[in-house]
């Protein structure tokens, strides 16, 4: 492997993660409690209840899921062409982008992508950090940290 290719990022991510579970699972956890304590009637869980499985599905159905992240080549700036390849509904589609920003947590990173192709439009992908290898944690979090809004 050439210096030039160590110093991109070609990243493939797993589509499941355990943060993020935690991270669904403590958040419902919290809105039951809450729920719990307002002592609603009961038509008022069942329309809670009622509303979240509508989201839940909406958001389930709808998730555009990152299989894998690449930088341009190194004579490109580095906001400009990256490569992502997403799982749709129809299948894996690969597109290409510009990077606006990145902010860095200690257990995720969410990079905010301008899709040029197939069409224009805002994508914002949260990466946890067990989705990806540590030696590929460690590339996007120099990246998060130089490239910061």
């Amino acid at each position: 492997m050439t210096l030039a290719m160590a110093l991109r990022i070609d990243t493939a991510i797993h589509s499941t993660s355990r943060l993020r579970w935690l991270l669904y699972v403590g958040l419902t956890a919290i809105m039951i409690v809450l729920a719990w304590l307002a002592a609603l009637a009961w038509w008022q869980y069942l329309l809670i209840l009622t509303v979240s499985l509508a989201i839940v599905g909406y958001l389930f159905l709808t998730r555009l899921t990152l299989r894998h992240l690449s930088q341009p080549p190194l004579d490109q700036r580095m906001d400009k062409q990256w490569q992502l390849l997403i799982q749709t509904s129809r299948g894996d589609e690969l597109w290409q982008a510009q990077l606006l920003s990145t902010h860095y947590y200690q257990w995720a990173i969410n990079l905010e992508f301008n899709i040029v192709e197939p069409y224009q439009r805002p994508l914002s992908i949260t990466i946890f950090r067990d989705q990806v290898s540590p030696e590929e944690w460690r590339t996007l979090s120099v990246l998060a940290n130089i490239n910061k809004d």
